[in-house]
């Protein structure tokens, strides 16, 4: 697990890297006395968790964390206790008060190393059932209800403005989203591409092309210059002969 440390206090730099030394399976990413270091190690390398100081010049941790798009684990390290309520709004596996006693720093670690597991896992399980089809059920609010879509179901998604229509082997559905949002949910699903910026299809339903032209359940969708070169990739994934 990689480790990141950032304080502006080198006495509590010094004690969290002689704590993160003692332990086994721990790997230092970087010691940062401020914020903007912190972002640049951040830039180059993927960290698991921080032990992030709050009180710190220019930015201080909190506002450190908000910054970051997709943050690591946080274990907050502060002399200051009014702030554990707002570190748990940030989802901070936990919330030391200085000074860090090693038995303190242990039980924290664990909370963390806990949470990071349990995240690992979900992801690698939903990238599981993605890959054997079987997490391909969407819940969507159409017409102020929340309809049950199957994947394997959908033959195609058609952009209208502010809205998507899905064709389904149940019929049609409006959403109110757009392509781009929708295109997003489809990620991980092989058999989805985008053939033009108003169509999304699922290669399972087409039955013929011709040139540039898809046949889907007797409509005809055409592949638009933009993406042409994409979808031939696939198509040539799946092409057998000449």
């Amino acid at each position: 697990m990689k480790i990141l440390i950032v304080d502006d206090e080198p006495l509590a730099r010094e004690l969290l890297q002689n704590y993160v030394q003692k332990m086994q399976g721990l790997e230092l990413a970087g010691v940062c006395a401020n914020a903007l270091e912190a972002f640049a190690v951040l830039n180059r390398q993927a960290v698991d968790l921080l032990l992030l100081d709050i009180n710190m010049p220019e930015i201080n941790g909190m506002d450190f964390i908000r910054a970051l798009k997709n943050p690591p684990k946080v274990i907050f390290t502060t002399a200051y206790s009014e702030f554990a309520v707002e570190s748990y709004n940030l989802n901070a596996a936990d919330y030391l008060l200085k000074p860090v006693t090693f038995d303190r720093f242990i039980k924290a670690l664990n909370k963390a190393t806990d949470l990071i597991t349990k995240e690992k896992d979900a992801v690698t399980e939903r990238k599981g059932n993605i890959a054997t089809g079987a997490d391909t059920l969407l819940f969507i609010k159409s017409e102020g209800k929340m309809v049950k879509i199957d994947l394997k179901e959908l033959w195609f998604v058609e952009g209208l403005k502010n809205y998507i229509r899905l064709w389904t082997d149940h019929g049609k559905i409006i959403v109110h989203s757009t392509m781009q949002h929708f295109e997003d949910q489809l990620k991980g699903h092989p058999f989805f591409i985008r053939i033009n910026k108003s169509f999304i299809v699922n290669l399972n339903y087409v039955s013929e092309i011709d040139g540039n032209v898809m046949r889907i359940k007797g409509e005809l969708l055409t592949v638009g210059n933009t993406y042409r070169e994409d979808v031939q990739k696939i198509i040539d994934k799946y092409r057998f002969g000449s």
